[in-house]
């Protein structure tokens, strides 16, 4: 019973409303206990689809007419909601005890009490639900906390949570603060961090929205028409925690932006880094920024000093009992005193035989497909020339009868070989005059920041935004920020359990601890339903956590059903 068979009808604000990625809404009171199946048993019920054209209301079907018996039949509005929504009687609990331990280990708990008295447990919550939920929109928390317990006495409504966005930015220098009341805690907890390695890059995100300043056509890694706004991350390449984030216009490449995010982290007190940074960044004025700490950046091949340098080093590197690194499997050699934008730096060259072979097969690839193009085409033009230079010639020639093409390609052999040649070699400058293998060690680290931009876009399904509202936009990034430090800090301690099997990940130990759930008995206390798992003993044990301490802690709940 949709569309053209009833009129549209308020979505009911009774119970719990869940809206799928199609649109259908579902409704329940509470969750069912199946003695047979000895477990709780979803009691949603499809009650309609949502009206496109009427934001709140929905197209009715029979259900919902049985569910709500005293609804009016002329109006079809739903009794209105007199309480604040409550819990289920069971509730998933693993998770969340496992990540507030991690985030107060770590002092993100202690940043954000200082920072946001009044909301920091919204905050803390949306961030446990961006953690667990994965790739769940905001329009799903209510009923997320229905089930899950995330230290709320109730679910945050969709009204609550547009509230939250704008209560975290009604400061401006709200988010500044927390950044610089982490970092202080952060440091306590790892006090060598004061000196610590930092991984800093960007992405991108398109957005489709028209009223926020940053949001302009730049260059995005996945090109949809659509204009983007950049973000910029230091990350601890050790523990992979983020320490700071900041968002600048789409149209601005990585290293125009550098010098001024590098002189704003200053000002926060970061003094004792070494920042890692990838080819992009490569200009005369992010060497200047940088050289206030200490640095190493990846150099474009294109460069002549890196030219120079591979030239002379390329054939004498591959020695292998004065420049090979076991540990790392790569041959490398720094070379002091490099001339590079007015200045002199040390160079690390590094020859890696596996890298080699990857790039040697991506570049036969990128010929076959280019070579495919190519011949896809029919006329000859200046412009199809530029295309495919320098790794092809094409020249014109009469029409050919049989193809009808009027241009013949031909291999650019001499730079194909170049680039076989260089297959394998990078080099990286820096102002640190430290030895190769301690170099390439801090570099490989840099895989953090990739990881960290991989959860925020894919994890926490932000790689494109839907904000219309830099306000909310500000917010929803603030709070994908902490969740951030939260599963990275959680991942840091129970590191031993990732590194010991190779097919536990932090989906599926988050996964087995939301399996630990917690019901609520007659005089209103809460208990739980079973004990831990010999895989659950383990994760919570990197967390010190034992089973009396987590009974301990649900003995005390005292939560609205």
């Amino acid at each position: 019973m949709y569309a053209g068979k009833t009129s549209s009808v308020p979505i009911p604000n009774v119970g719990h409303v869940h809206i799928n990625s199609k649109g259908y809404v579902y409704w329940e009171d509470d969750g069912k206990w199946d003695n047979e199946r000895k477990r709780t048993v979803d009691g949603r019920k499809s009650i309609g689809k949502v009206d496109p054209d009427s934001k709140g209301h929905m197209f009715p079907n029979k259900e919902y007419f049985l569910i709500f018996d005293d609804t009016n039949p002329a109006t079809g509005m739903a009794p209105e909601l007199t309480e604040p929504p409550a819990l289920s009687k069971t509730l998933n609990y693993g998770a969340y005890i496992a990540l507030r331990t991690s985030a107060e280990k770590i002092g993100c708990i202690d940043a954000l009490q200082k920072t946001f008295p009044d909301i920091w447990d919204r905050i803390f919550a949306a961030a446990l639900h961006s953690i667990i939920a994965e790739n769940s929109v905001a329009q799903d928390v209510s009923y997320w906390c229905f089930h899950n317990y995330c230290g709320l006495p109730a679910p945050l409504s969709s009204s609550e949570m547009s509230r939250l966005y704008e209560a975290i930015v009604k400061a401006p220098e709200s988010i500044p603060d927390f950044i610089y009341r982490f970092k202080e805690s952060y440091h306590q907890q790892f006090p060598e961090s004061d000196e610590t390695v930092v991984g800093f890059d960007s992405t991108n995100q398109n957005t489709f929205s028209e009223n926020i300043g940053l949001a302009e056509y730049g260059h995005p890694k996945v090109r949809e028409g659509l204009p983007d706004i950049n973000t910029g991350l230091f990350v601890d390449e050790n523990t992979g925690i983020p320490l700071y984030y900041e968002h600048f216009f789409g149209s601005l490449l990585d290293k125009t932006q550098a010098p001024f995010t590098l002189e704003k982290v200053e000002d926060l007190g970061f003094r004792k880094l070494f920042l890692m940074m990838d080819r992009g960044y490569f200009s005369q004025k992010t060497l200047e920024a940088a050289d206030e700490f200490g640095f190493g950046i990846m150099c474009p091949g294109g460069l002549n000093f890196v030219k120079d340098l591979l030239k002379e080093y390329s054939e004498k590197i591959k020695d292998k009992e004065r420049y090979y690194i076991p540990d790392e499997d790569i041959y490398g050699i720094r070379v002091s005193n490099v001339s590079a934008c007015g200045n002199n730096y040390d160079c690390f060259v590094y020859y890696d035989s596996r890298r080699a072979e990857d790039e040697r097969a991506t570049i036969h690839t990128k010929l076959e497909v280019m070579k495919k193009n190519a011949y896809s085409r029919k006329r000859y033009s200046q412009k199809l020339h530029d295309i495919f230079a320098p790794w092809f010639e094409i020249s014109p020639c009469e029409k050919d009868p049989e193809t009808g093409r009027s241009f013949i390609v031909k291999e650019n052999s001499r730079y194909i070989q170049k680039c076989l040649d260089r297959a394998g070699f990078f080099v990286i400058l820096s102002n640190m005059h430290i030895d190769a293998h301690r170099m390439i060690r801090i570099a490989r680290l840099r895989d953090s920041n990739e990881k960290a931009f991989k959860r925020i876009k894919s994890n926490f399904d932000l790689s494109k935004t839907y904000s219309h509202n830099i306000r909310t936009y500000e917010g929803k990034m603030f709070i994908a920020f902490v969740a951030l430090i939260i599963v990275e800090a959680y991942r840091w301690y129970i590191r031993p359990e990732l590194k010991a099997i190779t097919s536990t990940t932090t989906a599926t130990t988050i996964g087995e601890l939301n399996k630990y759930q917690i019901q609520l008995k007659r005089d209103g206390s809460w208990m739980p339903m079973y004990a831990f798992t010999k895989k659950q003993r383990q994760l919570f044990s990197h967390l010190q956590l034992t089973e009396a301490k987590v009974r301990k802690e649900i003995d005390q709940l005292r939560l609205r059903v």
